[in-house]
């Protein structure tokens, strides 16, 4: 019933995936202004939401927003691990027989809702996760919703290459065999979807909707401490799912408490066929080694890293680099982290500048953000957690302790809340060659490490080993050497890394665009699952065929 109605936006999507183009399935969402965003908020201000199979059990959630400091005073039914898969089941095979366009209607009308109630979810999403209301219009809104598209297409696409039927002859002998053969999609089965605390939809919406539109039943399970506006998308999808005389436990809602959590029950369950994960790179790991039943998707964290070779202009240069330190926090896992600089500095079309002129410049621009308190409220968002503020300023102590701090991790005056939870970037200045110690691995949060290296190529041998050892999401290198870059990328793919040359614009250099930019390669410790190449599709479903002879 809904299929129809969206084909022109799905065909434009599948071919938007075919040619990588820029384009985009929905319109920019308007952030609404503080007052409002509260307003969508108090919506649910002790609300109860049963979002998933009966159940007698449920969570009044640990959600407090990192701007008021205010709980959300939400209440959500919580199945127990047997419950929820129970619904699953009993959900399976509807979902499984509905046929791929009607699950794809679902699918494409729920986004349609989303994108509809944009500016409630951009009010919830940022009193949950510290994201302004800009970017969780942006990045959360329109950006994750064409994510979500962009898999649906793909996976519309890989469902519909295989015909449904045909007719099949062969000559054995002196007599002709004539065969009718039927070729069915067919779900692998329940499906776990575990979301992150601080961008719980732009990951979600690809693995949520690949599942349910390859006949999947889809157990979603937010972060216990921001779970409502993942709760709205499923609420959405349930409501479609009826409308379409399917069951809504097709999609259920799955909330735990930091306390006593239910992701590993439900993903070493042997019912549990699929599980899609982003957080942290600990769990992730244990699910790809411990979820033996399942087929297993991650995306958790990584090192990022930035070559500082050669630029024309080090003004924008600097300005670009510190807003991709500052945006949202530096709670991106595209955020850039160690910034390799040589020993003699960097090139600029107004020659050469040393590497502690560079270092200040960097500071010096990170500064001019943190005291422009409506563009910082913009970029910066707010910390989700009150537990990377006490991290950074722990690690600050002992990095000024051994005498290489460069900037502390700074509050900046949020222009609509005094009391955000807010920061600036940490800038952390090392050497490897006197004994200097990096982290090992991410150090989630803005905080980035300013290493001092001979000269290019030992940069790009020192940034792909740790590619290597703690994976990358994204790698950032300044250099205007035109064969340079080619030679770099090309050890960077080695190292199982994609590669981002010279972004010096108003585009956020972390910014990906769905249908064109692939986001994680699958091919280094930081994830294994790429959005959205094919093999994040084609695992989820598998043909089977039945054939029978037809008498001539």
């Amino acid at each position: 019933m809904f299929f129809e109605a969206h084909l022109d936006l799905l065909q434009a999507a599948a071919e938007a995936n075919r040619t990588r183009s820029a384009w985009s399935g929905y319109s920019p969402i308007t952030p609404p202004d503080a007052p409002q965003a509260e307003t969508f908020l108090a919506l649910h201000d002790g609300a109860t939401l049963q979002l998933s199979v009966q159940t007698q059990t449920f969570i009044a959630a640990d959600e407090v927003s990192p701007y008021t400091g205010k709980s959300l005073n939400v209440t959500y039914s919580a199945p127990s691990a047997d419950e929820v898969l129970g619904g699953a089941a009993a959900a399976a095979a509807a979902l499984r027989d509905a046929g791929v366009e009607q699950r794809v209607g679902v699918c494409l009308e729920a986004l349609d809702r989303i994108h509809l109630r944009g500016q409630e979810f951009a009010a919830v999403t940022s009193h949950t996760t510290g994201q302004s209301l800009n970017m969780a219009c942006s990045g959360s809104g329109t950006n994750a919703l064409d994510r979500g598209l962009e898999a649906v297409a793909m996976a519309w696409a890989a469902m519909s290459r295989v015909p449904g039927h045909v007719t099949w002859q062969q000559t054995f002998g002196k007599s002709d065999v004539t065969l009718r053969k039927r070729f069915r999609p067919r779900p692998l089965g329940a499906a776990l979807v575990i979301a992150c605390a601080s961008f719980p939809a732009w990951n979600a919406y690809p693995a949520i909707l690949a599942n349910l539109a390859t006949g999947n039943p889809v157990m979603v399970k937010p972060h216990p401490r921001s779970v409502l506006a993942t709760a709205l998308a499923v609420g959405i999808i349930r409501d479609v799912l009826t409308e379409a005389c399917l069951p809504a436990d097709a999609v259920q809602l799955v909330v735990d408490t930091v306390d006593e959590p239910i992701a590993a029950r439900l993903a070493t369950d042997p019912a549990t066929r699929i599980v899609d994960f982003t957080g942290s790179q600990a769990f992730g790991t244990w699910l790809e080694r411990n979820a033996g039943n399942a087929l297993v998707f991650t995306e958790t964290a990584g090192v990022n890293t930035v070559i500082l070779d050669s630029v024309r202009d080090l003004s924008a240069t600097m300005r670009t680099l510190a807003g991709g330190l500052s945006l949202f926090s530096g709670q991106m896992c595209t955020t850039p982290q160690n910034i390799y600089i040589p020993d003699a500095g960097v090139l600029t079309d107004d020659g050469r500048v040393s590497r502690d002129d560079v270092v200040v410049a960097l500071r010096s621009a990170i500064d001019d953000l943190a005291a422009a308190p409506r563009r910082a409220a913009a970029v910066c968002g707010a910390l989700q957690s009150e537990s990377t503020l006490h991290a950074l300023g722990a690690f600050a102590e002992r990095a000024e302790a051994d005498g290489t701090l460069v900037r502390r991790p700074a509050a900046y005056d949020h222009p609509e809340y005094p009391s955000a939870r807010t920061v600036t970037p940490l800038l952390v200045r090392v050497d490897p060659r006197r004994g200097d110690q990096l982290p090992d691995g991410e150090k989630f949060g803005p905080v980035a490490f300013i290493i001092d290296c001979a000269d290019r190529d030992s940069a790009v041998e020192h940034a792909t080993a740790s590619v290597r050892r703690h994976g990358a999401i994204s790698s950032y290198l300044y250099c205007t050497d035109d064969e340079a870059v080619d030679a770099i990328a090309d050890a960077y793919a080695d190292a199982g890394a994609s590669l981002s040359a010279n972004l010096v614009s108003s585009m956020p250099m972390q910014y990906a665009a769905a249908y064109s930019d692939y986001h994680v390669t699958g091919l280094n410790p930081a994830g294994n699952a790429t959005l959205t190449d094919e093999s994040f599709i084609a695992g989820r479903f598998r043909m089977v065929q039945d054939r029978r002879q037809v008498e001539e």
